[in-house]
């Protein structure tokens, strides 16, 4: 019998050394936060490249529009040919590389979003 309550003895104590100990008292509640906040940003990533298409869209529309009223007045205000030729071609350059700054940042959004979906 002094065995069994040994055994007993030291199954209390196994237990008793086993039990989890949270580092602070609120940890629970920090854990539960941090979670409902990492869910808002998931969010917010989604509405975010919603907007971001939007603009994409809007901004390619304008460019394209301002391309084309730039020419038409250009030519309207009788500039040598080469100097027109010129503009344009700049003013085309940069519309370019707009749309391929903003492409890259559609595709960094996308990545960002498939991270967040695989967390």
């Amino acid at each position: 019998m002094c065995s069994m309550e040994n055994k007993d003895e030291l199954m209390k104590s196994l237990m008793q050394s086993s039990k989890l100990k949270m580092p602070f008292s609120d940890f629970e509640s920090r854990v539960m936060l941090t979670i409902e906040q990492d869910d808002k940003k998931s969010i917010a990533v989604l509405q975010d490249r919603k907007k971001g298409i939007y603009f994409f869209l809007a901004g390619m529309l304008f460019g394209v529009v301002l391309n084309y009223l730039l020419s038409r007045s250009w030519r309207d205000l009788n500039i040598n040919l080469p100097q027109q030729e010129n503009a344009l071609l700049v003013s085309q350059i940069i519309y370019a590389l707009l749309i391929l700054f903003f492409i890259d940042r559609l595709v960094k959004l996308y990545q960002l979003n498939r991270l967040i979906k695989n967390l």
